[in-house]
């Protein structure tokens, strides 16, 4: 026998042993994830095929929704967890605002909060001041106009640094906790100071002197449309006057 077929049969040998050897090995591992899946469907039920499950991470659903909590508490600034709920109505405003600027439900329910509990600390609409962040930043906490405009209500500091919370330093109006309490301020002092809901607004967005009123329309029709969502039939003109003259009674 010559060398060569010495070594040709020695390499399918080999190769035959190798074959064997894998097909063994896939058989034992198939063996192995039928046992696996059968444990977990035993131990876990459906649940327990998730993969993150099989291979030993099982975050609870209560360790998730602690660490959402902590996260929007750290975004927020401040832990909803002591706040009355939302009305029906806030209720149904909060998803619809959710949807159409495609933000976390949990998040709106926070400005909303905030809204609410600003609003009445200064006998203004909840629905004016969630206006007034739709038309400035569309939900957007961290917008910035090139003006210095910052945060949901777009408020330039340098105007407003006796209303700001000097603790909170120089990012302090990108809280929107802070945003929504220093907006609302501003706008009660406009109102008291002009007397009309049109004039405070004109002045909150810069456009006192436009006669044809367009800055307070714009904010307005958004607030009839909010007032629609949440089944309230009081045109917003009337509400607001309302709320005006209570802040200043």
């Amino acid at each position: 026998m010559t060398p060569i077929l010495r070594f040709s049969r020695f390499t399918q040998h080999l190769l035959t042993f190798i074959l064997y050897f894998a097909h063994g090995g896939f058989v034992m591992a198939g063996v192995m994830v039928v046992g696996l899946v059968g444990y977990q469907l035993t131990q876990f039920g459906p649940e327990g095929l998730d993969p993150r499950a099989m291979f030993g991470y099982r975050a609870t659903v209560s360790e998730a929704d602690a660490a959402t909590s902590e996260l929007v508490d750290v975004v927020y600034a401040e832990s909803t967890a002591d706040q009355t709920g939302l009305s029906v109505g806030l209720n149904r405003v909060s998803t619809t605002i959710a949807k159409r600027y495609r933000v976390s439900p949990i998040v709106v329910e926070s400005l909303v909060k905030a809204a609410q509990r600003e609003g009445q600390a200064n006998g203004i609409d909840p629905l004016l001041i969630l206006a007034v962040i739709t038309v400035e930043s569309g939900f957007n906490p961290f917008s910035e106009s090139v003006l210095g405009a910052q945060g949901l209500m777009q408020i330039i500091p340098r105007f407003h640094a006796d209303k700001i919370a000097a603790d909170k330093g120089a990012v302090a109006l990108f809280d929107p906790a802070e945003n929504i309490r220093v907006g609302a301020m501003i706008l009660k002092a406009y109102q008291r100071s002009t007397g009309s809901v049109e004039a405070a607004l004109q002045l909150y967005g810069g456009a006192s002197g436009d006669s044809e009123m367009a800055y307070s329309a714009k904010v307005l029709q958004e607030l009839d449309r909010l007032r629609q969502v949440a089944g309230l039939a009081v045109p917003a003109r009337t509400a607001a006057r309302g709320k005006a003259d209570a802040g200043e009674s």
